[in-house]
């Protein structure tokens, strides 16, 4: 059984190489974990750096802990999984950009490890001037106390949002975790320039602070922060500081700091309701706190005071002051939260929209993103439970991760045809989207993109896919039959799981691996029609075994004789190059000719010439054409 696993973990390394570039990261045994004493051999993982994420492969689903550290020991990264088989590590949004680095796999009493150099190019792009800061790493401040002795269990380090963080952490997974049985009446932090002067201070009881130092309008320089508890008490040993620590200034740490900001240069205004950033001749929206420098009540739906309209226009060019502005940005969490916000319309100007930028804008119901945007980031419009449609404009490559996670009513979606991947969540929980077409140039369909898209019946996969990621269709009960394009290598864990009406799936011949349980929830009547000519590496439950597996004829001695393909009940052989299909979409059938062609419409209610395949209308009645 060993052997087995070892040879079929190197042989999908192999596979999965040939179909898309990525490198290998060699994984070496570095400590066990726990006691000593015999144990039996355990395969060692796979690992994979491809693009801008780490790619962990085991043998078997098993607990896992992954961390990511830098040279320096500083992690980046840290996940704990119940019980996996497979885990993707997103890079940049860690932090995790240009540099060496060592990852470590945790998993069945065992550590592993492994190192990985990201190059300059697998860095985020660059877009105007410096609008764009890279963070060169999240760093570490050493606490000393009066007698220049370290305060070991206590933690302080800059994050990526130029805040720094006070709390308990474990060294090993880098997490903030409660007191760690230290106990105090409160915590009073203060932050103090070169000239002594105070530029921060909190008293709190919190056993972590977290501190937003742009917030704070706190410039670029050198700093010291000094910590004071005050009635500090140990579990272990109640009288070890206790009677030297009545007086604030009896017992506190210090460190000397380095702050330089990452946000971006220029002036923060509110003009016509809108917050902006002004820079040389240029401008885009920002999120209020970074005009206010202080807490806004937007992510409270605004109860104190709303301050957007219902209907948002921004404007081409903006004047402030005398001078003029051209938009061209809609800027990190700009209308987070702007719940009452009905409409907004972007100018022709724009080439970009940040993360976040409408999240949670519960009654937004449409945005037109004009063709000038070449750049959509993560979460843009996650949340908006009423945007009902949305067309993408050409240019844009990447569907960024959680760009549509519930938009519960999100029913129609046009992608651009230089669209190249589509992200982590990208439409998880549209609960509302009965079909998708995806361009043919997109060779990636990211972890969890179409989760629980429960209304979702047909999709066309695009003919240069490559990979879809572990839970991709995960929960998408009305999905009935699924052709697989020929580029397709690779099907991660669980993609198509709890798709309890998957009626029939094509598998074509040049795919070499499927994840454990990626097909097990397909009920006993399905169909499973499979073109390779050779068995090609599952897992134990990758299928559901009652379906009726259809082979190439002279294939079906291979298929019974091979780990877990020989676990199907039936096994039926078809004679090589005839196409069968079963189908059972739930939906009309429809053929097109010339005649019925001009009564065919789009979900959007738009004519269409008769051509388009998927979900159409007819006579007031959905059709799926093929």
């Amino acid at each position: 059984m060993k052997t087995k696993c070892i040879f079929l973990m190197t042989l999908c390394a192999f596979v999965c190489m040939l179909g898309y570039s990525r490198t290998n990261i060699p994984l070496s045994t570095e400590i066990p974990i726990g006691g000593g004493g015999a144990r039996t051999p355990v395969p060692s993982p796979t690992a994979y750096l491809d693009d801008d994420e780490v790619q962990v492969l085991l043998s078997v689903a098993a607990p896992l802990t992954i961390t990511v550290c830098g040279q320096a020991g500083n992690c980046l990264f840290s996940k704990e999984y119940a019980s996996t088989q497979e885990a993707i590590i997103p890079l940049s949004e860690n932090g995790i950009t240009q540099g060496d680095y060592v990852l470590r796999v945790f998993s069945q009493g065992l550590c592993w490890k492994g190192n990985f150099t990201i190059e300059a190019s697998k860095q985020a792009p660059a877009t105007i001037g410096d609008w764009w800061y890279e963070w060169d790493g999240q760093t570490y401040l050493d606490l000393f106390n009066d007698d220049g002795e370290h305060l070991d269990s206590l933690k302080v380090w800059i994050t990526s949002g130029d805040g720094i963080w006070i709390g308990h952490v474990s060294p090993t997974y880098s997490t903030r975790l409660a007191r760690l049985g230290i106990h105090s009446d409160s915590i009073k932090v203060v932050i103090t320039g070169e000239s002594n002067d105070t530029v921060y201070q909190k008293e709190t009881w919190w056993p972590s602070l977290g501190i937003d130092l742009n917030a704070y309008d706190i410039q670029d320089g050198v700093y010291t922060l000094n910590l004071f508890w005050a009635g500090l008490k140990l579990d272990a040993d109640p009288t070890s500081f206790a009677e030297k620590c009545e007086n604030w200034n009896e017992c506190w740490w210090r460190v000397e700091f380095e702050f330089l900001s990452h946000k971006p240069k220029g002036l923060y205004v509110s003009i016509d309701s809108t917050y902006y950033r002004l820079h040389e001749g240029y401008a885009n929206t920002v999120w209020p706190d970074d005009v206010h420098s202080s807490i806004t009540y937007r992510m409270l739906y605004n109860l104190f005071e709303r301050d957007y309209p219902i209907h948002v226009v921004i404007p081409q060019e903006l004047t402030y002051e005398g001078e003029t502005y051209t938009v061209v940005g809609i800027g990190q969490r700009s209308f987070k939260g702007c719940y009452y916000m009905q409409s907004i319309s972007l100018p022709n100007t724009i080439t970009y929209i940040d993360g976040g930028a409408f999240m949670a804008c519960k009654n937004l119901d449409h945005v037109n993103i004009p063709e000038s945007v070449t750049r959509i980031e993560g979460s843009a419009f996650a949340e908006c439970d009423r945007l009902s449609y949305m067309v993408i404009p050409e240019g844009i490559e990447t569907l960024a991760n959680s760009m549509f996670r519930e938009c519960t009513n999100l029913s129609a979606v046009t992608l651009p045809g230089s669209l190249t991947s589509i992200e982590e969540w990208a439409f998880a929980l549209c609960t509302s989207l009965p079909y998708i077409d995806i361009p043919d140039n997109v060779t990636r369909i990211g972890a969890s993109a179409f989760q629980a898209c429960t209304s979702l019946m047909e999709m066309k996969l695009p003919k240069k896919l490559k990979k879809i990621d572990m839970d991709a269709f995960r929960r998408c009960q009305r999905l009935t039959s699924i052709d697989f394009p020929e580029a397709i290598t690779y099907i991660g864990v669980e993609a198509f799981l709890e798709c309890t009406g998957l009626q029939s799936i094509t598998l074509p011949g040049g795919i070499s691996r499927i994840g454990d349980r990626a097909f097990k929830d397909m009920p006993n009547s399905a169909h499973i029609y499979c073109h390779a000519i050779k068995p090609f590496p599952i897992d134990e439950n990758t299928f559901n075994y009652n379906c009726t597996l259809h082979v190439p004829q002279g294939t079906k001695d291979l298929y019974e004789k091979a780990e877990y393909w020989k676990n199907f009940k039936v096994i039926e052989e078809e004679p090589v190059g005839e196409e069968v299909r079963y189908t059972e979409t739930g939906v009309t059938s429809a053929t097109l000719d010339a005649e019925s062609a001009e009564r065919f419409y789009d979900l959007q209610g738009r004519p269409v010439d008769g051509t388009q395949k998927g979900i159409l209308i007819r006579n007031g009645k959905k059709v799926l054409v093929r």
